[in-house]
């Protein structure tokens, strides 16, 4: 009886000394017909440029297996040029070659890796199975020490991000693009959310590199993405990004790009990842107000209350319903109250990421001090040389401090700020956006317990825009 073959061919981008697909294919048919058996041609199946590492991402692997389980299969035998090709994965190969004996009668065979069919050579596939998987995992793991190393050296390894293109193995800026990510920066630290920046880029026809509609994500990773700054990001994986220089030329200036983080990390802490955006709101109030029993926010309920969002979701016993004109009157009040100095309020810190960079800055320069004044007590430095480091450093260290000091706010300026806020929260025809973004501007927290007919409210110290 005629034995009818298939087989599988798979080239990696692993291994430059690998065949080629065609070269596999005349080696499998060569075989076959030396052995007696009939290649059906619609069963050759061929993966090129794909890892081994995984079956499910293999679609000419995954197709074949579903042939062979058809009753009855259309081959009995899988060709392959060497296991390897079949599966670099001991569990794969060891599931798939098992249920294509056991479920299908199908063997696989290697022409090039003779077996006999007898207990040796089960020990001498697993050998060939575990050297396969061996040099799979030892090549990723010296492909990825690699890349951690060009990281560490600034080298660009990955798709060019938007506002970039890649040639001679460099980032270089695309002027339409750059224009669209200074915009996007300029719109978010002018208060517009990122979903308010995503319906602009929409509506403007803007695409990403793979020609999508920008969505809240891929403004979110504009935002957060160092490369802008002329910096280069990779992460590894053991999760711990990798920062160096890059050599390509900036589109942000860093004031721009630290100004763009602090307020992402401050609106993280103030409202938490899934924010309605402040345009959104069905009341300037929406969102920034806390349940006083679980610390969830208070949501809008027709046709003018205000609930706790936990308590509609059966998860705080306290419904903190409130008329919404009762919460604005008294969060205007106390504000007006706390603007004009007739109360002294609490002031909270939501943590900068300038003023700990400036702090880590500080700390260096300190240290260089310390291990200069040690050098020249030893008589490593002359009176003349530590006197101009020793001047120079401190410079350094006298501009950090002023740096920082800043950063810095007292509750006089705090109070100017809350003015500010409450000339928008007043103006009849300021819109519901604007007085939202007036009051989480000033705000670090606000709480509201019915049982007290209590509201109250905590600044944030650090202005914001």
């Amino acid at each position: 009886m005629e034995t009818i073959a298939a087989c599988y061919i798979r080239v990696s981008t692993e291994d430059q000394t690998e065949y080629s697909p065609e070269a596999q294919k005349r080696a499998l048919t060569h075989y076959a017909s030396q052995h007696g058996m009939r290649l059906a041609p619609k069963h050759i199946y061929i993966d090129a440029g794909i890892s081994g590492r995984r079956a499910e991402t293999r679609p000419a692997f995954m197709a074949m297996i579903a042939a062979a389980k058809q009753k009855p299969p259309p081959f009995s035998v899988i060709l392959v040029h060497k296991f390897d090709r079949f599966a670099r994965n001991r569990e794969d190969s060891i599931v798939y070659k098992s249920m294509l004996r056991r479920q299908c009668g199908v063997q696989v065979v290697s022409i090039t890796e003779h077996l006999e069919d007898d207990r040796m050579s089960l020990i001498l596939e697993a050998m060939l199975e575990a050297m396969a998987e061996y040099y799979s995992l030892n090549l990723a793991e010296e492909v990825r020490k690699g890349m951690t190393e060009k990281a560490r050296r600034g080298e660009f390894q990955t798709a060019p991000p938007f506002g970039y293109r890649v040639s001679d193995h460099q980032l270089v800026p695309v002027a339409q693009e750059a224009k669209i990510v200074q915009d996007i920066f300029r719109r978010y630290l002018s208060g517009d959310s990122m979903a308010k920046i995503a319906r602009w880029s929409q509506q403007a026809g803007i695409l990403t590199h793979r020609g999508n509609p920008m969505d809240t994500r891929q403004v979110k990773y504009i935002l957060e993405n160092p490369v802008y700054v002329g910096l280069l990001r990779w992460t590894p994986q053991d999760g711990t990004p990798l920062v160096a220089p890059g050599e390509h030329p900036p589109l942000i200036d860093p004031e721009t790009f630290q100004a763009a983080q602090h307020r992402l990390q401050a609106n993280a802490v103030r409202f938490g990842r899934h924010a309605r955006p402040a345009e959104e709101r069905k009341h300037w109030l929406a969102g920034l107000v806390r349940c006083g029993t679980c610390g969830r926010k208070l949501i809008f309920s027709h046709p003018h209350y205000m609930k706790c969002g936990g308590y509609a979701k059966g998860k705080c016993k306290t419904s903190q319903h409130v008329p919404v004109r009762l919460l604005d009157e008294a969060f205007l009040a106390q504000l007006r109250r706390d603007a004009f100095c007739a109360t002294t309020f609490v002031i909270q810190v939501i943590p900068s990421k300038e003023i700990d960079s400036l702090s880590q800055e500080l700390a260096a320069v300190e240290r260089k001090l310390h291990r200069l004044r040690e050098a020249f007590l030893c008589g490593a430095e002359t009176p003349e040389e530590y006197k101009t480091h020793k001047d120079d450093l401190s410079s350094q260290a006298d501009l950090l401090r002023r740096k920082i000091a800043q950063q810095d706010d007292s509750q006089p300026q705090t109070e100017v700020r809350l003015r500010q806020s409450l000339t928008t929260l007043e103006d009849p025809d300021a819109t519901l956006e604007a007085r939202h973004r007036a009051a989480g501007a000033v705000l670090a927290d606000c709480t509201w317990d019915k049982e007290k007919g209590l509201l109250s409210l905590v600044y944030d110290k650090s202005p914001r825009n």
